[in-house]
């Protein structure tokens, strides 16, 4: 398709930000501590799509669902994941060329060694682990203990991806591993990670660290897998490790970067979208005890699989929290040609950023956006939304490959969790979104256990 010459080249927006070291360390602390309200304020005051170059390089950024729908649908094959840049070159760093990241035939190829492990088949199997998981990490609680429910919901989802997907208990690597993987959030956006690898600063030395535990943990659970020869399981793992002849065949660095990508993105965005959905219910007391009739009608032993269909409030308060807190606020695409959105030509090069956050709370699309109601995904409305209005998996081909698989899990574990259990939130805490590579309560969600039975 031949582009029209006389469309505008560029959209309005702000000032660049350059190497300017003092520019640089302004606007890494305005974004540090409010990159939502930052971004919000900038699409107030230049449109739907602006462009915010960065360190020399140019980036779109955009909001309107007709403009999502080109770049991740209509357009998507002149758009791939970035493969430069400081969120590329932190994520790289973590996940290395995992499905995340991977782009063209390395990503088809790593799609389709993947794509089993989330049949429905293997998601019915998967919902029995998810319910023993879930009553065993609800039996250490007691009345009137303060934890943290952030906490809380990673571990839970980190053991049961990790039986689920591995066929691997971490019980005894938990805390290791969490405690590494924290130490990567803090750092990611932070102004150690725009400084050159060889400028020594001790932030650098704690994530290089972390970075040694993750590979130590990662690369341990893939050697004695292989070394069982197909002794293990039919589990995904034994799948990537043991399968495949010639090309098809993963190398172990191969199968590092796929098996902290799904680590990773197999709990952590759920584990975020469990607890924002647990703030919510505790500040919206009414809503919270519908969840828990709708769940006090089922079997006494479930949830579980058959029971799905009959959580459908569950399901739409899930569903308007990620509207709300979407674990993945931000989609990031690089343009490979040319690619006209919005009315603008965006050159081959250039960096798009989708903000999920902005489209999720605009009133054009949501009545009172910054209302908790579940029954906006009552089927009707929910119909009656702009493709791409809704996205917290993403869209298009490249959306999460494991939307089902989470769906379920946290249908699943809020089931059992409200079925016994109320919080009461520490006033001493403030709750306040915090956007790294996820968006995630900063401080954690400290909350008092109350037995679900008592008033």
């Amino acid at each position: 398709m031949t582009l029209d010459p006389h469309r505008r080249a560029r959209p309005p927006g702000p000032a660049p930000v350059t190497k300017n070291p003092f520019s640089l360390l302004a606007y890494m602390r305005r974004m540090r501590d409010g990159a939502a309200q930052t971004v919000g304020a900038r699409f107030e005051t230049y449109g739907d799509i602006y462009y915010a170059p960065f360190l020399g390089r140019d980036v779109y950024v955009l909001r309107h669902p007709d403009h999502i729908r080109e770049v991740l649908i209509r357009q998507a094959s002149k758009l791939g994941k970035p493969t430069s840049g400081l969120t590329a070159s932190q994520l790289s760093r973590l996940l290395g060329e995992g499905l995340l990241n991977a782009n063209g035939d390395s990503w088809r190829r790593r799609r389709r060694l993947i794509q089993p492990a989330f049949s429905s088949k293997r998601l019915q199997a998967y919902a029995e682990t998810i319910g023993a998981h879930t009553e065993d990490a609800l039996a250490r609680w007691r009345p009137g203990q303060r934890v943290d429910l952030s906490r809380e919901m990673m571990e839970l989802t980190l053991r049961i991806v990790s039986k689920t997907l591995f066929d691997h208990d971490v019980h005894g690597e938990t805390n290791r591993f969490a405690a590494a993987i924290h130490t990567f959030r803090q750092a990611f956006g932070g102004i150690d990670a725009m400084l050159p690898d060889w400028v020594p600063t001790r932030g650098k030395r704690r994530t290089l660290a972390a970075m040694e535990e993750v590979d130590a943990l990662v690369y341990g659970l893939i050697d004695a897998r292989r070394a069982s020869a197909g002794g293990g399981g039919d589990d995904l793992l034994t799948a990537l490790a043991t399968g495949g002849d010639g090309d098809d065949r993963l190398t172990r660095r191969e199968l590092r970067d796929e098996l902290l990508t799904l680590f990773i993105a197999g709990h952590e965005t759920t584990s975020h979208a469990l607890t924002w959905t647990l703030h919510l219910l505790s500040q919206h007391r009414a809503i919270e005890a519908r969840v828990r009739d709708e769940v006090r009608a089922l079997d006494a032993a479930g949830p579980g699989w058959d029971d799905l269909p009959a959580l459908d409030l569950t399901r739409r308060v899930l569903e308007e929290s990620m509207r709300l807190y979407p674990p993945a606020y931000a989609v990031p695409r690089t343009a490979t040609e040319d690619v006209e959105v919005g009315g603008y030509v965006i050159p081959a090069g250039a960096d798009v950023v989708i903000w999920i956050h902005h489209v999720h709370r605009d009133g054009r699309w949501f009545e009172d956006p910054e209302r908790f109601d579940p029954d906006r995904f009552l089927p009707e409305r929910k119909k009656a939304l702009p493709q791409c209005a809704y996205l917290p998996f993403g869209a298009g081909q490249r959306a999460c490959i494991g939307k089902q698989f989470a769906m379920m899990e946290a249908q699943l574990i809020l089931a059992r969790v409200l079925r016994a259990w109320r919080f009461d939130p520490d006033p001493a805490h403030v709750v306040r979104p915090r956007l790294a590579v996820t968006m995630s309560p900063r401080g954690g969600l400290p909350v008092f256990l109350r037995e679900a039975d008592i008033s």
